[in-house]
């Protein structure tokens, strides 16, 4: 049984492993809020990094909870095959942290251009392809935006894309889906005659752009957070492992 400053460490490593608990909680309830509400956004954004990032932040939420059993039963028992165990998989949890924030980092601007010219893409196939007609639809409703900017259209009016890029919409009939619309009960003059009075005229690549930033700057806020209580974690089992018996 460790004494004195090994009792302190002892009991900082339990406080330590609850903060682990918290934040692997956390993580796995953020994924969980990804997957489930914005999941329809897939088909729009070209890969599945999205919900495939939701899912790995489930994975390693309940990994992480895991771990903070581990450690709690191994610093209360004070079990050193336990302790070196929690250290080993804390630090492998960790480095895939940071070399997931790291190529994040790397790759947003990348993501961007993607994002603009695989949305562009789906534009052609709306009211062709049901997985694409939908995440429009929940896009434009969810963000009170309609269309988007070409890169190459100088008017500054995103709903005006589906006209440009999509010959289910003409000037002699509907003009943008019904999904750009403020109000059900002015549908067909939203549709026929589009105006700022009738329908959104934000565009939806800027808005899901945001809309991806801000979640990236959460996800990565939370990560860094956790992975400094994963270092205090590490430090104090490995203080305990080498106080064990000694």
């Amino acid at each position: 049984m460790v004494e004195g400053c090994g009792k302190a460490i002892k009991y900082a490593m339990l406080m330590a492993n609850l903060l682990i608990l918290i934040g692997g909680i956390v993580v796995f309830s953020i994924g969980v809020w990804t997957l489930a509400d914005k999941a329809f956004m897939e088909s729009l954004l070209g890969s599945n990094l999205y919900v495939s990032s939701a899912a790995i932040l489930i994975a390693t939420g309940v990994i992480v909870i895991i771990i903070a059993f581990l450690g709690c039963m191994g610093a209360f028992k004070e079990i050193k095959c336990m302790l070196l165990t929690f250290f080993i998989i804390l630090f492998m949890i960790f480095i895939t942290m940071l070399v997931g924030g790291i190529l994040g980092y790397v790759f947003r601007n990348e993501m961007d251009e993607h994002m603009h010219s695989d949305m562009l893409k789906t534009v052609k196939q709306y009211m062709n392809d049901t997985p694409v007609t939908e995440a429009w639809d929940a896009v434009q409703e969810k963000f009170e935006c309609c269309g988007m900017l070409s890169g190459e259209d100088t008017s500054h009016q995103p709903y005006k894309i589906w006209m440009d890029m999509n010959h289910n919409f003409k000037m002699t009939g509907p003009q943008v889906p019904s999904s750009c619309c403020k109000s059900k009960a002015l549908i067909s003059q939203c549709q026929r005659n589009p105006s700022k009075d009738t329908t959104w005229i934000k565009g939806c690549y800027e808005e899901l752009k945001e809309f991806v930033k801000r979640h990236a700057i959460i996800v990565g806020g939370i990560g860094i957070g956790i992975s400094c209580v994963l270092i205090l974690g590490m430090v104090f089992s490995c203080a305990l492992f080498l106080l064990i018996g000694s």
